[in-house]
């Protein structure tokens, strides 16, 4: 028997793009890039996917953007709600500067202040953060545990975390390149999203499923069969194949391969319409997943793909495309993957 579905009241976003989903979706419809040097550290001549609203002031980065997000929420927020907040290492930039504190406890301690809720839940999951924290508050909402959930995620491009991707052999030379034969890694960015849960109103759209399983394959690589993400993907989506995909797609090597076989397999290589947010605003870490529910419901509504932003020539099995296409109906199917071989799917769809 299948379980409840979640419905989605409402969205937020704040990004380099704007702070509305319709100002982000208009952005990425139209192919645009957050792309710059950042200017609050040496970035080394690299790129990053930053929000120069974010420049200057006391206090932390991460603050900042969650001050933006607050401004941008257009809902009413119940008395009563779970707070849930995603993010990887929260306000780093604190830490930087000599500060002893726990970063990410920190940036959950700063949205409960911001969103005047307290009690929330820190979910740090590596880059799955997001997903997680949604599919976390899915499962409270269907136990009864609370009526109403708000799921924050985000994160903010730092110093500490461009070095230690750099360190890996991760970033690209120039800008990451999502699902393209010759991508040579991600590119970072820093945005924060909302996703406001109920389990009993109908909304904008639902969150049909969620799973998430862990290939331990090993602590940075995906596991390049991409079996366990494909197993994940057929768990959330039931018997309902979506009509389109947002995959995690950092441009990678490993990365998009992995996925790229996994959904070969799970669509019999007759893989659903594919896009990625990273080749227009970078890996937003812990936002990444929530960003990718309240766009991709936005997708969904207007039943249209953007064009897949840095793609020269697809990779083999990847359904991209550099022009906007339309999905022929209502479902998504995002995907999340984490260090540490995390791999995170929701099922979604507009009403």
């Amino acid at each position: 028997m299948a379980e409840a579905p979640v419905f989605i009241l409402g969205t937020a976003a704040a990004t380099p793009f704007g702070g509305t989903v319709r100002e982000n979706c208009d952005a990425l419809f139209a192919g645009r890039t957050a792309f710059a040097p950042p200017r609050h550290f040496d970035g080394r001549g690299r790129r990053l996917g930053i929000d120069p609203e974010l420049d200057g002031g006391d206090g932390s980065r991460a603050e900042r953007l969650l001050c933006k997000l607050r401004d941008s929420i257009d809902f009413a927020i119940p008395p009563g709600t779970r707070l849930f907040v995603a993010t990887t290492v929260g306000a780093i930039d604190l830490l930087e500067r000599g500060a002893e504190i726990d970063t990410a406890r920190e940036f959950l301690l700063m949205a409960e202040r911001i969103f005047g809720i307290s009690g929330g839940t820190l979910v740090s999951a590596a880059c799955a953060s997001g997903q997680t924290a949604a599919a976390l508050a899915m499962r409270e909402l269907r136990c009864g545990t609370c009526r109403h959930a708000l799921v924050v995620g985000g994160d903010i491009a730092s110093e500490f975390v461009t070095t230690g991707f750099a360190a890996l052999g991760a970033l690209s030379r120039t800008v990451c390149r999502p699902y393209d034969a010759e991508r040579d890694g991600l590119t970072l960015g820093e945005s924060v999203a909302a996703l406001l849960l109920g389990g009993d109103d109908p909304g904008m759209g639902k969150i049909t499923g969620a799973a998430e399983n862990c290939d331990a394959a090993h602590i940075t690589s995906p596991d390049l069969s991409g079996r366990m993400l494909a197993a994940a993907c057929r768990a959330a989506m039931g018997e309902n194949p979506p009509d389109a995909v947002i995959g995690h797609g950092t441009g990678t090597v490993y990365n998009d391969q992995a996925e790229i076989a996994a959904l070969g397999a799970l669509f019999d290589g007759h893989t659903p319409p594919l896009f990625s947010l990273k080749g227009n605003c970078g890996h937003t870490l812990g936002a990444t997943g929530v960003l990718q529910i309240a766009l991709g419901l936005e997708f969904a509504r207007r039943r249209m793909l953007p064009p897949q932003a840095g793609l020269r020539t697809p990779m083999p099995g990847a359904n991209v495309a550099t022009t906007a296409r339309r999905t022929g109906g209502a479902r998504i199917l995002s995907l999340n993957v984490g260090f540490g071989g995390i791999n995170s799917a929701v099922a979604l769809e507009a009403l």
